[in-house]
């Protein structure tokens, strides 16, 4: 179950990317503005995630803050893809995301030490 969860993470990071991106494809304006801020906004999420939340990242934050950072970045990501239109997908999202972290704080330790066994 623990390599489950973390799988779901990585698949919640994606959507999140994902819904960046089409939120950007939903602003108003000419069509390269809005590839642009689809393009932009969905990089500005992948530099983030890499810079602060990706777990082998050496900030100063511990595990905890990386992935309760990491759930404010994806809840974020699931409120621009309610403002684009889409707020039933939103709120699916939301939720998964919320199970997904929820998940994360009761297994994680484990999820991890099972990962890492995994390398070896």
């Amino acid at each position: 179950m623990a390599i489950a969860n973390l799988t779901l993470r990585f698949l919640t990071e994606l959507a999140g990317i994902a819904a960046i991106g089409y939120a950007g494809l939903q602003v108003t304006g000419p069509m390269p503005v809005r590839a642009i801020a689809a393009i932009g906004g969905a990089l500005a999420l992948i530099i983030t995630w890499a810079l602060v939340v990706a777990p082998n990242t050496v900030n100063g934050l511990t595990q905890v803050q990386k992935d309760l950072i990491g759930t404010g970045l994806l809840l974020l990501a699931a409120v621009a893809l309610g403002v684009a239109g889409q707020l039933r997908l939103a709120i699916a999202f939301a939720i998964i995301v919320i199970v997904n972290t929820a998940l994360l704080f009761v297994i994680g330790q484990d999820a991890r030490e099972a990962l890492a066994g995994m390398g070896r």
